[in-house]
């Protein structure tokens, strides 16, 4: 619904307005059915109304509420009906809000939950760009830099950087003034940059201000170049490099610390408002060993209000809810519990290094959490072994009835279990993958091929990543387009 929040401060305005108290219609000695109009939007509106004769009306709240879509509760203890403008109308916690759900994909969730309600299964969600719009461990790390939030020393920021990558020698492109890009060369223009930062910055070891770096050539090589390696280890180097990475900028902090930056970043981002792409440029006056990169990241997070109460849904209707995000396991928790998605802490798993003898974290992935080597990297096939290491045995080995996911780090733990007939769904966030370099791609083509099936195995939930919400339809529309895309052509 259009201007939804001024219709719910308009329905709040009827309702006090028409003397709706349930103790004047009580009181009343006679009541009639009234032949009143509501029209909402211009359109007629169901909505039950009552003549009292003492001179007032009285309306149904929840009849508003459904027809106004804002959330309403009713607490017997106290005999007290509560109005929510930020939430939406749910006549049952067993079933999904109709929301910005495609119509189609939300019946064919809702069926799944209905017919395992209670029969101790569970589901899986991946976490960026699935239960959130964009990346929330991504957002963070501009956040991150942007307030200069480190705890590493500049005599250990080279090997923090260089953590995990096999050839530090390897060509990444070229940068714009022609020079030859390494991660070598990256890592010895970053350490100078935070050297520098670390010495003048009243935040760390300085005395300058916040304001006064960012005006620094350092501050705007050192963002720019830090960003660019961030991107573009993913394209030269196997994910298994590119993940655990970005974790180890968390060195030296605690993870109560580390949970406290991931709040602030996921409330800033939340309500910043605006989706765009932004571009980073390193200054030409100080080029250094890499010379001028340039690196773009996206503004703006979205925990819409479909998945949370989504994840709601599924625990009302005890399904058990388990999150595998391939971010850091810190960014997630505190997105769980700032955002109200509600997960146990022990069912939720996402990269993880490990401490050292005082509690805080170093650049070394902690492979062996709860078990020696069973921690496998929270992404890909890792995903699956999560799952089969940590989550089936408490379900007599049994894989995932749903799994939620949007990109080929969640295609594994998406059909591994179909064979089986475990898994009976998955659910795509439609980002317009393409064929050549995402196998979800598949999925995807299967879903659209069978929009509206009783028994489909895949659906797509479109999205406007222009508006940072969902869209009821399996359609998306990307960043910065204004076309909207189903499945990308397989040539």
């Amino acid at each position: 619904m259009k201007n939804r929040k001024s219709s719910k401060l308009l329905a709040l305005g009827l309702v006090f307005a028409l003397g709706l108290g349930l103790s004047t219609a009580f009181a009343a000695v006679s009541v009639a059915p009234a032949t009143t109009k509501v029209t909402v939007d211009g359109k007629n509106a169901s909505v039950e109304a009552y003549n009292i004769d003492n001179g007032n009306n009285y309306f149904k709240l929840r009849d508003f509420a459904a027809n106004l879509d804002f959330g309403l509760t009713w607490d017997a203890a106290t005999d007290t009906a509560a109005i929510d403008t930020t939430t939406h109308y749910k006549p049952d916690a067993t079933q999904l809000i109709t929301g910005n759900w495609a119509p189609a994909t939300r019946a064919r969730i809702q069926a799944v939950i209905d017919e395992n309600a209670g029969k101790g299964r569970y589901v899986v969600f991946d976490f960026d760009n699935t239960s959130v719009i964009f990346d929330v461990q991504e957002a963070l790390l501009v956040y991150q830099t942007e307030n200069l939030i480190f705890k590493i020393a500049p005599e250990d920021m080279e090997a923090v950087l260089e953590t995990g990558i096999p050839d530090l020698d390897k060509e990444m492109g070229k940068s714009i003034d022609g020079k030859t890009v390494t991660p070598a060369t990256l890592v010895a223009d970053l350490v100078s940059d935070y050297t520098w930062i670390y010495n003048n910055y009243s935040g760390m070891k300085g005395d300058k201000d916040l304001a006064y770096i960012h005006a620094s050539n350092e501050y705007q090589d050192f963002a720019a170049k830090l960003r660019f390696m961030y991107n573009n280890l993913g394209d030269y180097f196997d994910h298994a490099v590119s993940y655990p990475w970005v974790t180890y900028l968390f060195t030296g902090m605690t993870p109560e610390e580390v949970q406290e930056l991931a709040t602030a970043s996921h409330e800033y981002w939340a309500g910043y408002g605006r989706y765009a792409s932004e571009t980073w440029t390193s200054p030409i006056e100080l080029p250094g060993e890499t010379g001028i990169v340039s690196a773009s990241y996206t503004t703006g997070v979205t925990f819409t209000d479909e998945l949370v109460d989504l994840y709601h849904t599924l625990m009302a209707n005890d399904i058990d809810v388990y999150i595998i995000s391939a971010s850091p396991i810190d960014t997630i928790l505190a997105a769980n519990e700032c955002m109200g998605y509600g997960v146990p802490e022990d069912q939720v798993f996402a990269m993880r290094n490990k401490l050292d003898e005082n509690g805080r974290y170093i650049n070394e992935y902690d492979y062996d959490w709860g078990g020696e080597g069973m921690y496998a990297q929270t992404q890909g096939e890792g995903k699956s072994t999560i799952i089969t290491n940590f989550i089936a045995p408490k379900y007599d080995g049994a894989g995932p009835l749903i799994v939620f996911g949007d990109s080929a780090g969640d295609w594994n733990m998406m059909t591994d279990w179909m064979k089986s007939g475990d898994t009976v769904l998955g659910v795509i966030f439609n980002r317009y993958r393409k064929p050549s370099s995402d196998p979800i791609w598949e999925g995807s083509n299967e879903a659209a091929q069978t929009i509206g099936d009783a028994d489909a195995r895949f659906v797509l939930q479109g999205r406007d990543e222009n508006k940072g919400q969902l869209r009821p339809s399996e359609y998306s529309i990307l960043l910065g387009q204004t076309e909207e895309v189903l499945v990308r052509p397989a040539s």
